[in-house]
């Protein structure tokens, strides 16, 4: 089907739901390991604190397991001020790095890098900063 032109204009994302084999790992995985603050944890549902946007992880069900949904078929990025030492720390934490830091975009002042990498379950996430050119 050809996209259609209409009206609508998205402006944010509101929630990000990643499907998820464990939720008690992977609750740990984000909130330890990367830092996120969890707003609210009920059985098989997670949602964690990203500003403007939640990130829900949904546990696995039996009517609904993570290989019918597709584990890794979304990607969530993430922002950094300090790229490098983020790559670092995820390293030392023993994750799955996909790509070490690289450029993905530029302007005429600034450099946009990222680094790629999976969570427990395979999902795929990036952490991406824009620095000022040196």
């Amino acid at each position: 089907m050809p996209a259609v032109k209409t009206n609508l204009k998205v402006s944010a994302i509101s929630y990000i739901i990643l499907f998820v084999k464990n939720s008690q790992k992977a609750v740990e995985f984000y909130r330890d390991t990367l830092g996120a603050t969890v707003k609210s944890d009920e059985e098989g549902w997670t949602e964690l604190d990203m500003g403007n946007t939640t990130l829900a992880l949904h546990a696995e069900t039996k009517e609904a397991p993570v290989k019918a949904i597709g584990s890794g078929s979304a990607s969530v990025v993430f922002y950094t001020e300090k790229l490098d030492e983020t790559h670092e720390t995820l390293k030392s934490a023993g994750v799955k790095i996909k790509t070490a830091p690289h450029m993905v975009c530029e302007t005429p002042t600034h450099i946009g890098r990222c680094i790629d990498f999976e969570d427990l379950d395979g999902n795929s996430l990036s952490f991406f900063s824009m620095e000022p050119r040196k």
